[in-house]
């Protein structure tokens, strides 16, 4: 939850309103002002503008009464039903209530404004694709960072410098969340800022008056149907980046087929830079202006050598992450860095220092035990990849856990299974934040996507699924813990149960010897 923020004082209506409500309508309550903004009644006080809108489980004017009692002046509202409009109608003059059409997708306008569009003031990065978001924004953020030029991140880990992030809780934040985000930074001195940019809040308008300098694509695969329906509205969704007032350039993975849509689609309104890790470009390069690729790669034992290829110079530098597709982020970070005017030499040695996130392909090892990767991988096409990176890089056995979320895509229940399946030597599956749902019955539709249902074994209990994996895996194999990343919790209904992944495992590693893990 984002702390309420007071930017100004005593903004008038017509200030935030004006041709975004009928004229008419807003006459009445033009000259009204307000001190504070906020859609959750949470982060109200004295004097503020409280937008009510329909939620994924509730509508903002539920809680009008709170906001009443928080100092909430004004409501903006849109989609009620009966009940919530006779909940206005019983607060009387107590608050001033206007009804904004389409308030939702005009949030975004409502919040720049009082904020004093904070995005202007910043080189601006948006970062939008199925997997690699979080990865490719911190890589972008720390390289761009600097004493008198700090950067800022916001996305799955929080908002805020670089090296201070203020947890949210989303990808992208709500809408009034963003610029409030994006303002702290501007006060806070930051020079440029990066945004993990999520179909919802592409789709829900969350950004759509936020000034982005530059958008970059990682990737698609299936994710968030649940929400989208079906893929072509996923992409649609995504595609908004691109389609961003005053966008100047864009960094995109000609390596994926809807990359290559993008690239193909944009190439001539914007500045198209694509990045590859093959070495055969070919026709690839017609996609973009400019091309940054990998004419040769390596694994090592912590990561990779590679060769690339870019408009502004050629070399060889060393990469200490693991994984193939972060060869492929490496490549997207320095897309960015190019574009951004550092030249060649520069954007190479800030690559070559940059620093593994948390919960991402993140190592833990223990003399003499196995060694154990968390990674946030999720999705089938990111399991898939964080499979093939260990296999890259340890030639004994894979041990795989991982699980799915409750209350999300089903359908991609068996395809994660189908991926694992493909590179494994043994499946463990587990719970992974069951929420609302039986873990049980998760579980069974995980593992009905297998070929070899009876080679899995599974555990409802996480911790217990670690812990076999850690009891029974070689010092010479690998475990690799998928799903939860950097999550420090394990929602169970409505509960937030603490639970680490990296803790768990460290804790297990430590007592193996011991023999009271198993």
């Amino acid at each position: 939850m984002m702390p309420a923020m007071k930017q100004q004082y005593g903004v008038k209506l017509h200030a935030l309103l004006e041709g975004l409500l009928d004229a008419s309508s807003l006459s009445p309550v033009a000259d009204v002002a307000v001190d504070g903004i906020a859609q959750d009644s949470r982060n109200l006080g004295d004097n503020y503008l409280f937008i009510a809108v329909p939620g994924a489980a509730s509508h903002g004017l539920d809680f009008v009464e709170h906001a009443v009692a928080s100092g909430a002046s004004v409501v903006l509202w849109d989609g009620a039903d009966s009940d919530q409009l006779n909940k206005l109608d019983a607060l009387g003059n107590k608050i001033t209530c206007v009804q904004v059409a389409g308030l939702q997708q005009k949030t975004s306008e409502i919040a720049a404004r009082f904020f004093n569009h904070p995005s202007r003031d910043l080189n601006l990065i948006g970062v939008t694709g199925t997997d690699g978001k979080t990865s490719v924004s911190h890589y972008i953020a720390q390289c761009l960072d600097s004493g008198l030029s700090p950067c800022g991140v916001l996305g799955t880990l929080g908002n805020g410098l670089i090296h201070d992030l203020k947890p949210t809780g989303l990808t992208t934040a709500s809408a009034v969340d963003v610029q409030h985000s994006l303002a702290n930074l501007v006060a806070e001195g930051a020079g440029a800022a990066v945004m993990e940019v999520s179909s919802h809040g592409l789709d829900q308008g969350r950004v759509s008056s936020v000034d982005f300098d530059t958008a970059v694509f990682t990737n698609l695969s299936q994710d968030h149907l649940d929400y989208h329906g079906t893929m072509e509205s996923y992409s649609e969704a995504k595609s908004k980046l691109f389609e961003t007032e005053g966008l100047k350039s864009a960094v995109i993975n000609l390596d994926d087929d809807f990359g290559r849509v993008l690239a193909e689609k944009y190439r001539g309104q914007l500045t198209v830079y694509g990045y590859s890790t093959t070495a055969d470009i070919g026709a690839l390069e017609s996609c973009a202006d400019f091309t940054v690729y990998a004419k040769s790669l390596k694994a090592t034992k912590h990561g990779f050598e590679i060769n690339v290829v870019t408009p502004k110079g050629n070399g060889y530098f060393e990469l200490d992450l693991m994984g193939s597709f972060n060869v492929s982020n490496a490549l997207a970070v320095l897309a960015t860095l190019l574009l951004n005017n550092v030249a060649f030499d520069e954007s190479i040695k800030r690559l070559q220092a940059i620093t593994p996130v948390a919960g991402r392909m993140e190592l833990i090892v223990a003399e003499n035990k196995p060694a154990v990767i968390v990674d946030y991988a999720h999705t089938p096409q990111g399991i898939a990849a964080a499979c093939n990176a260990v296999k890259q890089h340890f030639s004994a056995g894979l041990w795989c856990v991982f699980g799915c979320g409750g209350d999300r895509d089903r359908e991609k229940r068996p395809l994660m299974a189908q991926a694992v399946e493909r590179y494994a030597d043994h499946i463990i599956v587990t719970s992974d934040n069951p929420r609302h749902e039986d873990p049980r019955l998760i579980i069974e539709q995980i593992v009905n996507g297998l070929a070899e249902p009876d080679a899995a074994v599974t555990y409802v209990d996480r911790r217990e699924a670690i812990a076999h994996a850690v009891a029974h895996a070689t010092p010479d194999e690998v475990i690799l813990i998928a799903g939860k990343g950097h999550e420090s919790c394990q929602i169970v209904g409505d509960k937030y149960i603490v639970f680490d992944d990296r803790d768990v495992a460290r804790a297990l590693l430590d007592a193996r010897d011991t023999g009271v893990n198993g």
